[in-house]
């Protein structure tokens, strides 16, 4: 089941379930952090279960896996929840609920066929969502944690498989974490003066007396330390020029202006059909004008590696 992400809230999803009247187990796991909640519902006489889902659920486009267990344990439902935030509300372009139903799923198309525009491009690769991610890393001697993404919040923070920092406690953690002033990297928050360190000290062997080592704190991220970042990235709303760019789209799946073979056919020939299309019958959406709004989200710097 997919479920739009927009007010009012809280979202309400309805169940089928084989018995009315029936106390039933359902199941919600987390697919990103993996965190399991079980809760016991009752299904009306219309034998369908009420499932509400709070704001804390909707914060972010997210995938649950959903399962109604009978009092045997035996699943009766089992599917995925799937939290998303359109790129226009359907709910504003119908007024009837067939139009709405028919704008929702044009609406998945123009998005999808955004999103491949720009998957190769690594500033808006993961589209025009908000939504968690893990990354995991080693620490490499330095003050600054590298973050190839679209971080708006640090959630969580683990060190060497502990706990070290959660955004709802915040205030109770002795280490606090922050996200660069240009969204580059995670920094760990410091008062007064401050050098961050930018590379890992040269490793040079050296004696020491009777009373060891000593010196500063140390960097923010030791070399060789583990560490996985529960972040929130993305975009906390849809540019309003995306929003024009799926709108575009969709009408033009409204109205069949979608046909690639008529706007890209550049030499045509009779008698056996001798046809040749322009580069762009592959490369674009259909429409040259979204083409060129997407353009402005495409970036020039990506993410190094080995292809």
């Amino acid at each position: 089941m997919e479920v739009l992400r927009v007010p009012p809230y809280p979202i309400v999803t309805t169940w089928p379930v084989p018995d009315a009247n029936t106390e039933y187990t359902v199941y919600v796991e987390d697919l990103i952090e993996h965190t399991v909640e079980t809760s016991l519902l009752t299904s009306n006489e219309d034998s369908e279960i009420v499932f509400e889902l709070p704001r804390n659920k909707v914060e972010y486009d997210r995938d649950f896996l959903f399962r109604i267990l009978d009092a045997d344990d035996l699943i009766v439902t089992d599917s995925n929840l799937t939290v998303y935030r359109p790129y226009v509300d359907p709910n504003t372009l119908g007024t009837t609920s067939t139009e709405i139903a028919d704008y929702k799923r044009w609406e998945i198309i123009a998005r999808s066929v955004i999103d491949a525009y720009l998957q190769n491009d690594s500033a808006t690769g993961e589209g025009f969502y908000n939504h968690k991610l893990i990354i995991q890393g080693i620490g490499d001697g330095t003050d600054y944690f590298p973050v190839w993404h679209n971080p708006k919040r640090i959630l969580k923070v683990y060190e060497n498989n502990e706990l070290v920092y959660d955004i709802d406690t915040k205030d109770t953690w002795p280490t606090q974490y922050m996200i660069a002033p240009n969204n580059s990297a995670i920094m760990r928050v410091e008062t007064g003066v401050y050098n961050r360190s930018q590379q890992a000290a040269p490793a040079i062997r050296y004696a020491t007396g009777d009373i060891g080592p000593f010196g500063g704190g140390g960097v923010a991220f030791p070399k060789g330390a583990d560490y996985i970042f529960v972040l929130d990235v993305g975009y906390k709303a849809v540019p309003p020029d995306i929003e024009i760019a799926a709108t575009m789209l969709i009408e033009d799946l409204k109205c069949g202006n979608n046909d690639y073979y008529r706007r890209f056919v550049t030499q045509y020939k009779t008698d056996q059909f001798d046809i040749k299309f322009a580069p762009q019958f592959l490369q674009g959406t259909g429409n040259l004008i979204v083409d060129k709004i997407l353009d402005n989200y495409k970036g020039n710097v990506f993410k190094p590696g080995i292809f």
